[in-house]
């Protein structure tokens, strides 16, 4: 998860701070998946270097944080990696794609967390097969606390600089009540944990997701709930990470996007 107090990409690229939980953890307390086992997967990418996860949800469009928008980034020349399991290898199953448009949420406001979501539509369609498919949005949204999740992505692992891991990670974490995200004990109500969000993680900070995995998914038994934001640091005790959820606000604003009438 991109884990930093500014909400900027900007300290991600050029080397963001880290806690030594962080430290020779691949997605902490996670492990590395299947080979090309979640073929929804999307790399962001600006001058060849991953800088955030996403989600194909249509041949032609993937899902990640507003953040991870360029003008935000100070990223220069887009794109999007498809059908990967390694960032460094040659794999023959990876489809690379030019970015034709960004599209954050109407309302995101950059330095908040409000409305972190994004459209990113590719040049052209990808080829869907074993190792590039979607994973679609279902109306379902509600999320119980104590539920268990599985969050996906090339965070990183350097706790001094952004290193995103090679190959694909994953970790389970516990949904947590948005009452005791926002108590004293955890956020304090800063930030402000709303109806738009939940928050996901580990009590002890022994399972979480670090920097890069922005825009990445959230999924719990096999249901696509929440897209990965922000926290504070990486695998802190009582910080989880804060994921977008996608309730029937961004689901509306999905499907309208992606209408015929808005094809260009």
């Amino acid at each position: 998860m991109t884990r930093f107090s500014s909400f900027s990409l900007l300290f991600l690229i050029a080397g963001a701070y880290m806690t030594p939980e962080c430290s020779n953890m691949e997605i902490i307390g996670g492990k590395e998946v299947s080979p090309h086992s979640r073929p929804f997967m999307a790399s962001i990418q600006y001058d060849g270097k991953h800088a955030c996860g996403g989600v194909l949800i249509n041949p032609q469009w993937v899902l990640t944080a507003a953040h991870c928008h360029p003008r935000f980034a100070k990223g220069q020349s887009p794109t999007v990696v498809l059908g990967a399991h390694s960032l460094s290898k040659e794999e023959t199953s990876k489809q690379t794609f030019e970015v034709k448009k960004f599209i954050p949420f109407s309302r995101f406001v950059p330095n908040s967390l409000s409305n972190d979501i994004m459209l990113v539509k590719l040049h052209t369609a990808a080829k869907l097969d074993k190792h590039v498919q979607l994973l679609h949005l279902r109306s379902k949204h509600y999320i119980r606390a104590g539920a268990k999740c599985q969050v996906t992505g090339w965070g990183s692992t350097n706790p001094d600089a952004f290193s995103p891991s090679d190959t694909l990670q994953e970790v389970t974490v516990t949904v947590i009540s948005r009452k005791l995200c926002n108590s004293p004990s955890y956020y304090n109500r800063n930030p402000f944990i709303t109806q738009d969000m939940v928050c996901a993680g580990d009590a002890r900070g022994r399972k979480d997701s670090c920097q890069g995995d922005s825009g990445g998914p959230l999924v719990c038994k096999g249901v696509f709930h929440a897209v990965v934001s922000e926290g504070y640091k990486c695998g802190i005790a009582k910080k989880p990470g804060i994921y977008i959820l996608l309730n029937k606000k961004y689901q509306d604003w999905i499907k309208s996007k992606l209408s015929p009438s808005h094809a260009n």
